[in-house]
């Protein structure tokens, strides 16, 4: 059934409000959740502000259509073609959190028109890590019960269930290697252009490297004490640091295929930071290879979405078949890594708030209470989107950071810089290469730093995200593939913290790079108000 309302206006600043507000009334009405709405709102008052300047007058049509029960809301203006100016380009990583929410805002020109399309999601009745938790639960007391069946009906119930969690990892990884290329080098393009790169951005991206790395050292050197470590004879490790040194060299790669083919992460990172950096430099040049890689990042972002729907199940039968096995030791390795994640990332939001007060001279408690808000959200939903607006207004109105920073960094630092997953990352292969035996090595440390490093930068922020890094590192340091299942049960529980102190080192670190371009408020920052 398809129903539909059309109202026509002029194109002027007071008209901007009046479709603004027709648009949350159209989404409310088809029940979107009230932060969607706001995100959605901020956006398109931002696009049609600049569409205002650029066809003063120019026919709008605002047109909600209902179809099947999903809405659809088309805002048009008739009049030459607009590009996508520098309003729109700051636009896109917004709107890059937006479809990670499930949301859609896109910009087409067709008749002569210029079309502003929304589809915002069904209302869910359960949330992602609502199903999660459900799958946990469902998956323990299931687990639990196979148990008690006959040997000859848990391998009929595994002859089930393994296939299908074998099947859904196959998914999982087939999709990884384009995704890790797409977000480094659609994260660098929509840095906007190389004067924004070079003025702002290089600052921000070398930062975002270099902490990322510093901090996989870090919860290195503090978590080694734990783990058994086999220093290896002169030649040994000589050999070792060999192989990592090789390692570096090959992350250029003899051609373009082989990288996807092999699943190098190393070079499929090179890769896309490459053709970034190419697209940010040539501009409209490449205007096709933009528009082919943009689509390309539209295709595979649909199916990492779609995929992510089966996450739960993939819990599910993870879970599921450890509780149906041995699993007294490997549950030890399960408890471990949580509990050193839910020690160490806490830490880690204290000491990096803790240098910026030493730094700016603020008082390390006023700090904690304008932070804590945003850190809040991120602990009871582990979600970055939920977070994102009360995460920008921190930002602005309490820190003292000038919003055009705050639009620029905060955005591409939600998606890019995630020193929390870093920690877990390494956290995680620790514990796991304990219990199933592989060596830990000086080598291998150094190369678990480099890998985790690298991964907690390219790690897409959605669902199945971090599950298709484990199996990259798994394979980096030699850990069995088995331990994926492990690491899938880990990623679930320390999901929480680790959004919520993600969240916490991003503002603080928009803070700082605010601070050392002079562009901090710093009376702002000091008032308790």
């Amino acid at each position: 059934m398809l129903t539909s309302k059309k109202k026509g206006y002029r194109l002027s600043p007071e008209t901007v409000d009046l479709l603004s507000q027709e648009f949350a009334d159209s989404l409310t009405e088809a029940e979107a959740d009230r932060k969607d709405i706001l995100r959605l709102r901020l956006s398109l008052e931002e696009i049609l502000e600049s569409w205002s300047s650029a066809l003063p007058g120019a026919p709008v049509t605002f047109c909600a259509k209902k179809r099947l029960g999903r809405q659809r809301v088309e805002i048009r203006v008739e009049g030459k073609e607009l590009q996508a100016d520098d309003v729109l380009k700051n636009c896109l990583l917004s709107s890059r959190l937006l479809a990670q929410a499930g949301l859609t805002l896109t910009q087409s020109y067709q008749n002569g028109e210029n079309c502003l399309t929304v589809e915002p999601p069904r209302k869910r009745k359960l949330g992602q890590m609502q199903k999660l938790l459900l799958a946990i639960v469902s998956a323990v007391v299931l687990g639990l019960l196979q148990r008690l069946l006959p040997a000859s009906a848990q391998a009929g119930v595994r002859a089930v269930t393994d296939p299908l969690f074998t099947l859904i990892l196959n998914l999982l990884r087939t999709i990884s290697s384009p995704m890790i290329f797409l977000a480094i080098c659609w994260g660098i393009f929509n840095i906007g252009d190389m004067t924004m790169m070079g003025r702002i951005g290089k600052k921000v991206i070398g930062r975002i490297a270099a902490l990322s790395f510093l901090v996989s050292a870090g919860a290195t050197v503090c978590l080694l004490w734990l783990f058994p470590l086999e220093l290896s004879s002169g030649g040994a490790a000589l050999s070792g640091f060999s192989t990592i040194y090789q390692i570096i060299l090959d992350i250029v790669p003899s051609d373009i295929i082989s990288p996807f083919l092999n699943g190098n992460t190393l070079q499929i990172i090179f890769l896309g930071a490459a053709v970034g950096i190419a697209l940010l430099i040539l501009g409209d040049r490449a205007a096709a290879v933009r528009t082919f890689i943009e689509q390309t990042n539209e295709v595979v972002q649909f199916l990492m979405e779609a995929i992510g729907d089966l996450i739960p199940l993939f819990v599910f039968f993870s879970l599921f078949a450890l509780l149906g096995s041995d699993f007294g030791s490997e549950l030890s390795g399960i408890l471990k890594a949580i509990v050193i994640t839910y020690a160490l990332c806490p830490l880690m939001c204290l000491v990096f708030i803790g240098i910026l007060a030493a730094r700016r001279r603020v008082s390390f408690r006023l700090l904690v209470q304008k932070l804590l808000p945003t850190f809040l959200i991120g602990l009871t939903t582990a979600s970055s989107s939920a977070a994102f607006a009360t995460n920008l207004e921190t930002c602005e109105k309490k820190l003292g950071i000038p919003p055009m920073l705050a639009h620029f960094a905060v955005p591409l630092e939600q998606v890019l810089y995630m020193p929390s997953v870093a920690v877990a990352f390494v956290a995680t292969c620790l514990c796991m290469a304990e219990n199933f035996g592989t060596a830990i090595t000086p080598a291998w440390l150094l190369t678990m730093i480099v890998v985790t490093g690298l991964l907690s930068l390219a790690m897409p922020p959605i669902p199945g995200g971090a599950l298709t890094c484990y199996t990259v590192m798994f394979t980096q340091l030699g850990i069995p593939g088995e331990a994926l299942a492990l690491a899938v049960a880990i990623n679930s529980m320390i999901d929480f913290i680790a959004t919520a102190s993600n969240l916490t080192c991003l503002q603080v670190e928009v803070t700082t790079v605010a601070g050392q371009l002079g562009m901090l408020d710093t009376e702002r920052l000091k008032n308790p108000g």
